[in-house]
């Protein structure tokens, strides 16, 4: 017998949401502060289908989230925790049964997620539920040193919009899901810079800044080595500290970063299962 019954997560308000989110993930290696404003902001990047995202309670305390992003038949798991209080209880197993088959119910095929490789106990119970790691994503980062100072990045800008016209031919490698091209085209904010011709490049990256000298980067293309070498080596030239976060470790620009300065701060299980 289920201790759990479960609420679809759009009868909460954004603000309400964003708040039991947060508690699911107290204590986690990243807590998560998310206000209303910014979770609305994620969901529209990550294509969160809040109806059929869930919520957990035992009776009627709140007991975790699971949320679940959908593109075609495709899902994603973008969140999933219980409350500090209410962990060891078994109820992590209840909930992942139940947005399994929530997913089902959306006649999804594939459903995938990222856990941080050190999550040792996340993994098993993910694995427990029949998803299965098909590769790892790194979370690497650079820091501008004095050397970098008056240097003249050789990459040229150009609206994201315009290199993302490119994606599919530049990505040999599948992206991971915050990484793929709806949530690069939805993305507020992003600067693109690319070698080659603007309307056919050969390399191209988008990053966005994160103040205090910082910026993500968002995507990384190229239609070789070679240009994808060229590509580092001009982004290191750019007055930023870099972060890459979910780069695939199996990709053609996880090495060359690493050979560019890049120092992996963390790393993280994919974890796919077809349903």
């Amino acid at each position: 017998m289920s201790s759990l019954t479960f609420r679809s997560a759009d009868t909460l308000s954004l603000e309400h949401l964003a708040e039991a989110f947060n508690a699911a993930f107290g204590g986690y290696f990243y807590p998560q502060q998310h206000t209303g404003e910014t979770f609305a902001r994620r969901a529209r990047l990550e294509q969160l289908d809040l109806h059929h995202s869930l919520l957990a309670y035992v009776g009627e305390e709140y007991a975790g989230v699971s949320l679940l992003g959908i593109r075609g038949r495709a899902g994603w798991c973008g969140g999933f925790g219980i409350v500090p209080e209410l962990r060891g209880r078994g109820l992590a197993r209840e909930l992942m049964q139940e947005f399994i088959a929530e997913a089902r119910r959306c006649e999804l095929e594939r459903l995938s997620l990222e856990v941080l490789a050190r999550n040792v106990a996340a993994r098993q119970l993910y694995e427990s539920a029949g998803m299965s790691v098909t590769r790892d994503l790194l979370i690497l980062e650079r820091a501008r040193t004095a050397e970098d100072s008056g240097r003249t990045s050789k990459l040229t800008e150009a609206a994201p919009e315009m290199l993302l016209r490119s994606f599919a031919r530049l990505h040999a490698c599948p992206p991971a899901w915050q990484r793929d091209l709806p949530s690069l085209l939805t993305t507020d904010g992003a600067r693109g810079f690319y070698l080659g011709d603007s309307d056919a490049p050969s390399a191209y990256a988008l990053l966005v800044s994160k103040g205090a000298g910082a910026a993500h980067l968002l995507d990384l293309a190229a239609e070789d080595e070679g240009a994808a070498q060229e590509l580092c080596a001009g982004l290191c030239e750019l007055p930023y500290t870099l972060r890459s976060i979910n780069e695939p470790s199996d990709g053609m620009f996880a090495p060359l970063l690493a050979a560019h300065g890049f120092d992996e701060k963390d790393r993280q299980h994919e974890m796919v299962c077809e349903l």
